[in-house]
């Protein structure tokens, strides 16, 4: 949701110094189109025995991909295809060849990382209409995640400006070779694009928080028609003053005065420039193409568009492309109406789709996307093939960027632009092993990226530039022989949830079970009142009268899964201040940051519309962890049906950059105030009397809090620590022995670092698996296979999407991530089910004798993609699998005549 602006109408003035700048007016300037660096494939490449996607049809079962120069030379069978001379022949037996990855719609190189005000170049947000910009001029080509991008299999890129703006500025198109400059990296022959955006941004940007123009809706729209009506009568007198010169040149007198941001405009007139829409809401895109017929120019593409599903008729008919996410939604009202369904849908009605990132961590896994939203349409009936899915993010957003003609897809002729991909390229394993552009080797999973960013040489590069030489692991379920056992295009009923029932008694026959600590196939498992009462290996034996059977043949149980760190019941709509009941409204410094008697269970709301999101991800609990503070308060146990488990899970603390903030000073004082607090609550637990007879000495925090401290001080609450860099964790290790204080830390960017510290404290960590930017400061260590390597010394690890409750449901995806990452399959099952209970002393987290029956049972590998859940039980009661996403996608499957 971020974009970028600049112009390179400057290069070309810069260009050309034989002409005045008052003559250059005359005509709008030529946009340069090729690269200041011609990026050359020393050495013809075959790769052969692969499975070949060329994305234009289906899968090339012992195809090979012959390339040279640059370019395509052929893609076809192995039988069929010629080595050119001298060529590299790789062996791609068991491995999969795709085109290039495209993402078409980032903001790398203008929001890069770390994050930081040098780094934040993405948004001009100084006037509504700022389209005389350009992305070009911000764009700084050592960003760490372009390397992370072209691990990912990215070969091009489009580089928007932010979304602040009614029109932000132009776009600029990439190769993903890493130059010196951003010349060197510009897709040559692209167009330009421009970035506009509807809705809630510009209205919040300039009209909240400035209290201007556009505050509605009504004057966004008012602002790009006189922008554009201000750009006609600019072309006009250009075109005007172009005849009078033709014909009378020296009657013709001075050209009208140079406006760079209606040059651009007049550019989009003349239909030299793509214009790419951030928008979300279905009626506000039909306005917008009313607003582009109005002024003469085609809309290229709406992205984000989450509503696109209920135009799609009108979409498919004018040739507008949704460049979308798979499941991203919820995250403000324009966003509400998201659902999985979108792409699948708006693929069946003809219209053109994409799969997006907006994110330089979605980038690194579009095709798992793309993947994630073929299966979830498959499974509502939409038969989205493989090719079609992988166009997405391939074919699809090259025409986005005007570039179909030259990548996109493998065909002879075309920019040699190739993923070679150990595992399916639309699985959640799946993971590049080489890339190239234009034939040139940018990614080896052997060696890294061909060239690291400047910000990561040297020590850095001992980071996260470093662990691609990881192996992919295989997951234990291949070797069980249980991987998707059934396509849901062909058998819908693979996929579908069973009817809800409410027996007190349910006995699963049949089914491979994993109890939390391992896989059991061929087991029966038996629940009554609330808790499982058997587990064994075969038939059940004699059931208790009315206790239903539930065939397990071909189906997977597993606990249900549970998310450590979340808001999930403390929002709505993270946009909407009246629905955000997470932290501290305004902003931070200057409230009181000790805050340890708030219960995060006071403010829990049981009927949020995101609970059965979450159990769509197999997800049965959650913590919902309280925001802000040095001392955020105590977070809760919540079931995914809404009802509260435990009020008081845990303490929350916050070192680092959060600590820093919400004292208003550095890391030392951070500590300096724990302490001073902790010390106080242990005085206060020893001299309650002469508390309450005003005999001691004023004390850190409040009675409540004080008193909310107890039971941190005697070990019974957790504690959590959030914390990112290696030395907080040591300073959170050192409070945690002076005090004797239960620890569970958080983040855990550079947790890898001190692992064996950890181990030795028996200290369990939270992690994001699929973070590893370097986003601050405070984790420039960040890597993929963090959870690899801390398990593998011997640290209780758990995961988490850490705050997002809108994107809980992905949840099983983070796990399989890490699986691809070398992390052993049940480690990762352990790390969202028995990890998660252990540590916080919960229920749940096992199929075992006694325990509370939170069940799921789930079609396939519970952490693939293709899978999902087909039946969960809370406490043993079945709960529906069903949400106001699926309600939208019915009212919506069949659009009105």
């Amino acid at each position: 949701m971020r974009y970028l602006a600049l112009l390179p109408l400057l290069v070309s003035c810069a260009t050309t110094s034989s002409t005045s700048s008052s003559e250059a007016s005359a005509s709008l300037p030529v946009i340069p189109t090729e690269a200041g660096r011609t990026w050359s494939q020393s050495r013809a490449v075959v790769i052969r025995h692969a499975t070949v996607m060329p994305a234009t049809g289906p899968a090339i079962e012992d195809g090979a991909v012959a390339f040279a120069d640059g370019k395509l030379v052929a893609v076809g069978r192995n039988a069929e295809v010629a080595s050119p001379p001298g060529a590299e022949e790789i062996d791609g037996t068991g491995l999969y060849v795709t085109p290039g990855i495209i993402d078409a719609h980032s903001h790398l190189g203008v929001y890069s990382t770390p994050a930081s005000f040098a780094n934040d170049e993405g948004n001009e947000a100084t006037a509504p209409v700022t389209s005389e910009v350009d992305a070009e001029h911000s764009f700084w080509p050592q960003d760490p995640g372009l390397r992370r991008a072209a691990a990912g299999g990215i070969t091009s890129l489009l580089v928007l400006p932010g979304s602040a703006n009614l029109i932000g500025g132009r776009g600029f198109p990439v190769k993903l070779h890493f130059g010196r400059s951003a010349v060197e990296m510009r897709f040559p022959g692209a167009k330009d694009v421009l970035k506009m955006a509807c809705g809630e941004n510009p209205r919040r940007v300039y009209g909240q928080g400035r209290q201007m123009a556009p505050s509605t809706r009504m004057a966004n729209v008012a602002g790009y028609r006189q922008a554009f009506l201000q750009a006609r009568d600019y072309l006009n007198k250009l075109e005007d003053f172009e005849k009078k010169k033709s014909k009378k040149p020296e009657e013709a007198g001075p050209p009208p005065m140079r406006d760079l941001k209606l040059e651009t405009l007049a550019q989009v007139l003349r239909g030299e420039i793509l214009v790419q829409n951030h928008c979300y809401r279905a009626d506000e895109m039909e306005v917008m193409l009313q607003v582009a017929e109005e002024n003469g120019f085609a809309i290229r593409a709406f992205h984000h568009a989450l509503e696109s599903y209920k135009l799609r008729d009108k979409l498919a008919a004018k040739d507008v492309a949704s460049a979308t996410w798979a499941d991203w939604w919820g995250f403000k009202m324009e966003a509400w109406d998201g659902i999985p369904e979108n792409a699948g849908l708006l693929s069946q009605a003809g219209a053109r789709v994409v799969i997006h990132s907006d994110s330089a961590y979605g980038i690194q896994r579009l095709n798992q996307e793309a993947g994630k939203a073929m299966w979830r349409a498959r499974e509502s009936g939409i038969p989205i093939s493989e090719e079609e899915a992988l166009r997405w993010v391939t074919l699809q957003a090259a025409w986005v960027m005007g570039v179909e003609d030259r990548t996109g897809s493998l065909e002879a002729g075309k920019m040699a632009d190739v993923v070679l991909w150990k595992g399916h390229p639309l699985s959640v394993y799946a993971r590049a092993q080489r890339v190239w552009a234009d034939g040139v080797l940018t990614f080896d999973a052997a060696t890294g990226p061909a060239e690291p960013s400047d910000f990561e040489v040297g020590e850095r590069a001992l980071g996260s530039a470093r662990l691609v030489a990881q192996p992919a692991a295989v997951p234990a379920l291949k070797d069980l022989g249980l991987a998707a056992r059934c396509d849901a295009s062909k058998d819908r009923a693979c996929a579908q949830p069973l009817p809800v029932q409410g027996e007190a008694c349910t006995a699963f026959q049949g089914v491979t079970v994993f109890t939390g600590t391992e896989w059991v196939k061929e087991a029966s498992v038996v629940v009554e009142n609330g808790k499982v009462s058997r587990v064994q290996a075969g038939a059940a034996g004699t059931l208790p009268a009315g206790c239903r059977v539930v065939e397990g043949k071909g189906r997977l149980l597993t606990p249900g899964f549970m998310e450590a760190f979340s808001g999930l019941g403390l929002t709505e709509v993270m946009a909407e201040e009246t629905t955000f009941d997470v932290g501290p409204r305004g902003d931070e410094p200057g409230k009181d940051p000790i805050r340890a008697a708030l219960r995060a269970s006071d403010g829990i709301n049981p009927a949020s519309a995101l609970f059965p999101v979450a159990r769509l991800g197999g997800v049965t609990a959650a913590g919902a962890v309280p925001s802000g503070g040095l001392v955020s308060g105590q977070s809760a146990w919540v079931a995914t049906d809404g009802s509260l488990r435990r009020s008081q899970l845990a303490l929350h603390v916050s070192l680092g950059m959060g600590g820093r903030y919400a004292v208003a000073g550095s890391r030392s004082m951070v500590l300096e105030r724990l302490r001073e607090v902790l010390f106080d609550a242990r005085e206060y637990g020893k001299r309650r009397g002469e508390f309450e007879q005003n005999r001691m000495r004023p004390v850190a925090a409040s009675r409540l809090d004080l008193e909310a401290l107890q039971p941190v001080l005697a070990g019974t609450l957790p504690v959590v620590v959030a914390a990112d860099r290696a030395g907080d964790m040591l300073a959170a290790l050192e409070l945690g022995r002076e005090y004797g204080l239960k620890l569970i830390l958080a983040g855990g960017d550079e947790a890898w670092v001190v692992a064996k510290e950890l181990a030795a404290a028996k200290v369990p960590v939270i992690i994001h698996p699929t973070q590893n930017l370097p986003q601050s400061f405070d984790g420039l260590s960040s890597r993929l296979d963090s959870a690899a390597l801390l398990s593998a010394a011997g640290v209780k690890v758990l995961f988490s999407t850490l705050g997002e409750a809108h994107m809980v449901r992905t949840l099983p995806q983070e796990a399989g991530n890490a699986v691809a990452w070398g992390l052993p399959h049940t480690e990762a099952l352990r790390a969202i089910t028995s990890n998660v209970a252990e540590a916080f002393g919960v229920d749940g987290g096992r199929v075992a004798p006694g325990a509370v029956a939170d069940l799921v049972l789930w079609n396939g590998d519970p952490l693939e993609s293709s899978s999902r859940p087909l039946g969960m039980w809370l406490g043993g009661k079945q709960v529906p699998l069903t949400s106001r996403q699926q309600a939208l996608f019915e009212k919506y499957r069949t659009l009105p005549k």
